[in-house]
């Protein structure tokens, strides 16, 4: 096989293939003879000889295989001639009608444009990297939520033995203001107050007992779910709390807004109003609440089987989000938190059932994932929901 060179592959702009069939046994040198042979001076504009020596077309590639005194195969020539030019090549050749002594018999199969080809190939790999970039790109509220995480990730220290995450002020000011979770005291960090520590769970640990008795007060600022309640049932048996601020029912401290946690902070209360909260009342409530509501969205989707109703209510949890895919088979059960960084694993999810509020960044990466259905406690703000997603409050 003759083999186009690179520099003629570079300026290639098409391939005229045809295919050959020759009554005896050829080489693929007496095949190019022929065609450089019996084609000289049909057209004295379009000589191979001189169109080669100039560039204008490239070597030509023979595939030849001879069976039973038969020589079958193809030939194709690059060219960047015009493509009129071109056109009256391919047909110049399928005037060759020997080879050699022999008869032959060419037809073409097709004059392909190798730009076409790469314009393809630039398009599919333009659509990639823009899929790639979308995906990795963040939107300006992710932008401006990154740029205060970053800032404020530089002033959470770690306190104690047991490292919990805490304001830079927390062993300076005279007030304390204790939390769940490192997303608590990050968010507190957006509005300016450093004087927090976060307990991480239900099990108030050693440093923070120790470290409250030693303030002039302690306001506990905990999420309005089941959880929150556990956590102020366990600080009013281990240490002293003054007041207390809760995140609105469904809602959890990090995911609160600016206006949302100034707000609540002002309207804290003294705690001795809450120390006759149970638990138990409130785990009835959430959990009462969340079923009912998921009962009522699935019934929405107009899934008429009980028992998948039954069994997707089993795992519903107060705080949690659950996703589904277009079969409404389970993907994922994780707390609201969690998913802003987790979602987008489940790429084929299609309903979102949030035990809390729908915030701009969620719905932006709802948006990205084309997902068809959101069932939500509620919304941030004067949010606008597009018309391709459907939205259930509950």
């Amino acid at each position: 096989m003759i083999k186009i060179t690179n520099q003629n592959e570079f300026t290639t702009k098409y391939v005229i293939e045809v295919k050959f069939t020759i009554k005896g046994v050829v080489e693929k040198s007496d095949v190019v003879g022929a065609i450089f042979g019996q084609t000289e001076g049909l057209l004295l504009d379009l000589d191979l000889r001189d169109l080669q020596k100039s560039g204008r077309i490239g070597r030509i590639e023979v595939e030849n295989e001879s069976k039973e005194g038969i020589s079958e195969g193809s030939i194709k020539i690059p060219s960047s001639l015009t493509r009129k030019e071109t056109a009256l090549l391919a047909a110049t050749v399928e005037t060759v009608s020997r080879v050699g002594p022999c008869e032959a018999e060419i037809n073409l199969i097709e004059i392909r444009d190798v730009r076409e080809t790469k314009r393809q190939k630039i398009i599919e790999r333009a659509a990639e990297l823009l899929k790639e970039w979308d995906q990795k790109s963040l939107d300006q509220s992710e932008i401006e939520e990154k740029i205060d995480t970053d800032i404020k990730l530089g002033e959470i220290i770690s306190w104690g033995p047991e490292k919990l995450p805490a304001g830079p002020d927390v062993d300076k000011n005279p007030e304390l203001i204790i939390v769940e979770g490192r997303a608590d005291v990050l968010n507190l960090l957006r509005i300016g107050v450093k004087n927090t520590v976060a307990v991480q769970g239900t099990h108030v640990p050693k440093t923070v007992i120790k470290l409250a008795k030693q303030k002039k007060s302690v306001t506990a600022f905990v999420d309005g779910d089941r959880g929150g309640t556990i956590i102020l049932n366990e600080l009013f048996q281990v240490t002293k709390v003054n007041n207390i601020a809760r995140a609105p029912d469904g809602f959890e401290v990090e995911e609160l807004t600016r206006k949302q946690m100034i707000k609540a902070l002002q309207n804290k209360k003294p705690a001795k109003s809450f120390k006759n909260i149970k638990a138990s009342d409130m785990r009835e409530k959430q959990y009462g609440d969340t079923i009912d509501g998921f009962q009522k969205i699935l019934k929405k989707l107009k899934v008429k089987d009980e028992k998948i109703i039954i069994e997707a209510t089993k795992n519903v949890r107060a705080g949690f989000a659950i996703g589904f895919n277009k079969s409404l088979e389970e993907l994922f059960n994780m707390p609201v938190g969690d998913i802003y960084e987790k979602i987008r694993a489940f790429k084929n999810t299609q309903y979102l059932i949030i035990d809390g509020i729908l915030t701009k960044r969620l719905l932006s990466l709802s948006i990205n994932m084309k997902i068809k259905f959101i069932a939500c406690k509620n919304k941030e703000g004067e949010l606008t929901i597009p018309e391709q997603i459907l939205i259930y409050f509950f």
